[in-house]
């Protein structure tokens, strides 16, 4: 990974925040939209909401991994899920473009964080792997505390009868 330090403040270091696209560093909020942009007018009809689900299910087609099931049951493992026409549109659009749909989809949850996360993330005070393990962990903190919060609830319910 590349770092730099600022050359009016030398305790800030850059990473790489960026990603190559025809041999030029470009954002990676950048690249995400025009890929947006691209399926748009591929697919009108198809909502921003369900496009990480469909990048998902690329995703593990691309890698082999769509079976059903689990692998202790025979009759379940044979059978494979397959792309929806939508899906092999976008998947031949990746495909074409030198996409890996593994990668793409890393850059749909990218950027997805917060929004402070990514503000850092366009400075590029971090890397988008680094914003995505810090979104996860406040994630995992946050159900963490709600899950405590609803224990100590129910202690004193149960102390209280």
């Amino acid at each position: 990974m590349y770092m730099g330090r600022d050359k009016n403040n030398p305790s800030i270091i850059y990473v790489n925040y960026q990603i190559r696209s025809n041999g030029k560093k470009i954002n990676i909020f950048d690249r995400v939209n025009q890929i947006k942009k691209d399926i748009k007018v591929l697919l009108p009809e198809i909502d921003d909401d369900k496009l990480i689900g469909m990048f998902s299910h690329m995703r593990r087609y691309y890698e082999g991994k769509l079976h059903f099931g689990r692998r202790t049951n025979p009759e379940n493992w044979e059978k494979k899920k397959d792309l929806t026409e939508a899906e092999k549109l976008i998947y031949d659009y990746l495909l074409k473009n030198k996409l890996n749909p593994s990668t793409t989809y890393r850059w749909m949850l990218t950027c997805r964080v917060p929004s402070d996360i990514k503000s850092k993330l366009m400075e590029g005070r971090l890397s988008y792997k680094k914003a995505l393990w810090i979104a996860s962990n406040r994630k995992r903190t946050r159900e963490s505390n709600t899950g405590l919060l609803m224990m100590e609830e129910i202690n004193n319910i149960v102390s209280s009868l």
